[in-house]
């Protein structure tokens, strides 16, 4: 099975759960979703996104598929290839943070790939429902190839942004372009419709109160631009995503679905590894920098090099065949 379950918790993942569950929990539960909520968690973002970035990396702002977007690049001579990158799409519910929030990962994927990393800051609640962010995650992709001359693309999310990583591959597959050679999904968010799932719990999560959910679920289908194909991304066509990596704190809301789709994909024959950690909050990989944070981000870079590789390899067969 391509099912890791760790196990040896280090001490400080014991705090870091108990903290979450004991305090942040009973907040989010019960926090008020109303548009000062939205318009407080903008402005922590943009706050977020005027930090300097590390010594080891650039940060550049651009647009890309007409959206604001952080390149972010590690410093130096790397040797690596011009032709790939890296889509970054971070989670938050699809109503807070931003590339601001999420730069420990990018910066870690930069650093440790030598590709530039992407992370676009598609439009959320209340701008746009998931339908938006969708069009936005799948143009970025689509500059990507086009405009900006990548030939091997890598889409890789957590949270939210791991359910717009699956619905990317989706719309490459239905509009003919060419797949991502990759997929790294972190904690993700599988179904749009979880909150109405009578047979979904978030007693054992750390931190996430699916209550919630079925607050968010009717305003994800806000306009301005209509959700188009599957709400759950085990009911895409297991054939439409390449290698994909996947990191689950163990019992949290999301996993169950998530060990659907790894056993999915491995009984169509594609590549496909979910790593499980014990007494870890959901999206650990992208939050904490405790031993597991650091081992899964390693686990990530590690297979995610592997692809590129690989790609690399099977291109230059085919030019040589061409030839």
């Amino acid at each position: 099975m391509p099912i890791v379950q760790h196990r040896s918790p280090s001490r400080v993942s014991y705090a870091w759960w108990l903290a979450a569950r004991f305090f942040l929990k009973p907040i989010l539960a019960f926090a008020p979703i109303k548009p000062y909520v939205f318009k407080l968690n903008t402005a922590m973002e943009r706050r977020l996104e005027t930090r300097k970035p590390g010594r080891s990396v650039v940060i550049e702002k651009i647009t890309l598929g007409g959206s604001p977007t952080e390149l972010v690049m590690a410093k130096g001579p790397t040797g690596a290839s011009t032709d790939t990158a890296v889509l970054y799409l971070h989670g938050g519910a699809f109503m807070a943070c931003g590339p601001g929030t999420h730069r420990t990962i990018t910066t870690s994927l930069a650093k440790g790939l030598h590709v530039p990393v992407f992370a676009v800051d598609y439009r959320q609640l209340p701008e746009g429902g998931v339908g938006t962010s969708v069009h936005d995650a799948f143009e970025a992709y689509r500059e990507l190839l086009g405009q900006r001359g990548f030939r091997y693309i890598i889409v890789a999310g957590d949270s939210a942004g791991g359910f717009l990583t699956g619905k990317v591959a989706e719309l490459a597959a239905a509009n003919d372009l060419p797949a991502p050679i990759a997929l790294a999904m972190l904690s993700p968010l599988l179904d749009l419709d979880l909150g109405e799932r009578a047979d979904r719990t978030s007693k054992h999560d750390a931190y996430l109160p699916i209550r919630q959910l079925s607050v968010l679920g009717p305003m994800f289908d806000w306009g301005p631009i209509p959700f188009v194909g599957a709400r759950r991304i085990n009911d895409v066509d297991p054939l439409a995503l390449p290698p994909t990596i996947i990191i689950t704190a163990e019992d949290e809301m999301v996993e169950p679905d998530a060990l659907e789709l790894a056993t999915a994909l491995d009984a169509a024959g594609r590549r496909v590894e979910l790593h499980s950690y014990p007494w870890q909050i959901h999206a650990f990989t992208v939050m904490l920098r405790h031993r597991e944070g650091q081992e899964s981000v390693n686990l990530v870079v590690d297979f995610l090099a592997e692809a590129i590789a690989d790609a690399h390899r099977a291109g230059n067969d085919n030019r040589e065949v061409a030839g």
